[in-house]
C-alpha cells in the first residue's frame, strides 16, 4: 500500500491552527514547559519505587496468600508504571532531557516488555495510522477478535463479547512471552517498512527478558519455600491482574460502539483530514476523575494525547478543557464516556456489533 495521505480541509486546518495557538498560549501564560514537572517525576518515583518494593517483598513472604497478593499487586502496578512513566518517555515528554527519557524508557524492559519494540510500534505504527485497518499495529492483534470492518468473519465471533473479556486477562501473558518475540522477527512495520533491528537492540531484548523471567519465576522457585506450582500460579495471577488493568485503558480509547475505522483508497488517500481523523477515531473517558487520570497516566484524556503527543500527560486535564471548548464552537465531533464503566460497556456493545456477520457500520461525522 502507498503511503497514506490525509485529506486537505481548510476548515479543519484552521481549527487545528487555532487550537494549537490556544494550547501554546496556556503554557506561555502559566510559564510552564510542555514536558513533565515535579508532579510527573513524583509519580514516576512513586510507581517505580512501589513496584521495586513489592518485587523485593515477594522474596520475604512466607504465606501463600501473601505471595499471590504480591504478584497481583505487582501486575497492576506494572501497568500503572508503564502508563505513567514509560508511555511518556516513549514520546519524549517525561523530561526535556532526551537522555533522561531514554533511560526511563528502560522501565518498560524492567517490567518485562520491550521498550524498543513498543516505541517502534506505538510511535511509528499506531499514532500515524490510528484505527486504520491493517496498519494500526496496536489495535489488531489476532483473528480471535473481530474489530476492523474488513476483518474476516468466523462463526465463533458470534460470542466474542462473551469470551474476549476473559481473554483480555491473558493480554500481558501473550504480550511479554509471545507477541514481543513475534514482533522482533517482524521487519515490515507500518510507518517504518523494511526496518532492521540493530544487534545491540536484539541483545538487550533477550537480556531483559531473561532478567524478567528469572526474578519472576526461576529465583522464587530456587529460593522460596513454595512449590513450583504455587510460584507458577503466582506468575499467572500477576498476568491476570496486569491484563485486567491494561485492558481497561486500551479498549476504552479506540474501540467503542461509535468507533470508526476509515480506510484509504487505492492511492492511499484518506477520507478525513488528519486532525478530524484523530478526534473521530479516539474517545476520552472519565476525564473528570482525578483517580482514573492519575492511575492511568492521563490515558483517559486520549484525544489530546493523539493531537499533542509532545505534551506530558500531567497537563492533559487542562488541555482537554481547551480542546472541548474549541470542538463545541467549531462543530468537531469530540466524544467522551463520562465514566470508566460506561467506556467498558461501550466496548462490549462494540464487540456485540462486530459479532454479527456482514455488519460493517461505521459512524463518520463529516
Amino acid at each position: 500500500m502507498e503511503k497514506i495521505k490525509y485529506k486537505k480541509d481548510e476548515a479543519d486546518l484552521k481549527f487545528f491552527k487555532e487550537l494549537k495557538t490556544a494550547v501554546n498560549d496556556y503554557f506561555k501564560e502559566n510559564d510552564i514547559k510542555k514536558t513533565g514537572d515535579w508532579k510527573s517525576f513524583f509519580k514516576a518515583l512513586f510507581f517505580i519505587s512501589s513496584y521495586i518494593f513489592i518485587a523485593i517483598a515477594i522474596f520475604f513472604v512466607t504465606e501463600l496468600s501473601s505471595l499471590h497478593l504480591c504478584y497481583a499487586a505487582l501486575g497492576s502496578l506494572s501497568i500503572f508504571t508503564a502508563l505513567n512513566v514509560a508511555h511518556d518517555t516513549a514520546h519524549g515528554t517525561l523530561s526535556s532531557n532526551k537522555k533522561l527519557n531514554q533511560i526511563f524508557l528502560y522501565t518498560f524492559d524492567l517490567l518485562g516488555a520491550s521498550g524498543y519494540l513498543w516505541k517502534l510500534k506505538h510511535v511509528h505504527s499506531h499514532h500515524p495510522h490510528v484505527n486504520i485497518p491493517d496498519m494500526d499495529g496496536d489495535i489488531k492483534q489476532s483473528n480471535l477478535v473481530r474489530i476492523f470492518p474488513n476483518a474476516p468473519y468466523f462463526n465463533f465471533h458470534r460470542f466474542q463479547f462473551l469470551y474476549m473479556p476473559v481473554l483480555y486477562l491473558l493480554y500481558t501473558l501473550n504480550w511479554l512471552l509471545f507477541r514481543d518475540f513475534r514482533d522482533l522477527k517482524e521487519t515490515n512495520i507500518s510507518g517504518k517498512p523494511n526496518h532492521k533491528h540493530h544487534r545491540k537492540d536484539i541483545l538487550k531484548f533477550f537480556l531483559f527478558k531473561s532478567l524478567f523471567i528469572s526474578r519472576m519465576l526461576w529465583l522464587p522457585i530456587l529460593f522460596l519455600d513454595f512449590t513450583v506450582f504455587e510460584i507458577i500460579s503466582g506468575f499467572l495471577i500477576f498476568h491476570l491482574a496486569a491484563g485486567f488493568t491494561v485492558s481497561l485503558a486500551l479498549v476504552s480509547a479506540h474501540i467503542g460502539e461509535h468507533s470508526i475505522y476509515p480506510e484509504p483508497d487505492e492511492n492511499g488517500n484518506m477520507p478525513l483530514s488528519w486532525v478530524r481523523h484523530q478526534i473521530t477515531t479516539t474517545c476520552d473517558f472519565a476525564t473528570d476523575s482525578f483517580l482514573v487520570t492519575h492511575l492511568f497516566g492521563g490515558f483517559n484524556h486520549h484525544v489530546v494525547h493523539h493531537l499533542f503527543p509532545n505534551i506530558c500527560h500531567i497537563h492533559y486535564p487542562a488541555i482537554t478543557k481547551i480542546l472541548v471548548a474549541h470542538c463545541e464552537s467549531n462543530g468537531m465531533p469530540y466524544r467522551s464516556n463520562p465514566t470508566l464503566l460506561s467506556a467498558i460497556l461501550s466496548h462490549l456493545k462494540f464487540l456485540k456489533i462486530r459479532s454479527r456477520q456482514n455488519i460493517k457500520v461505521d459512524y463518520i461525522e463529516m
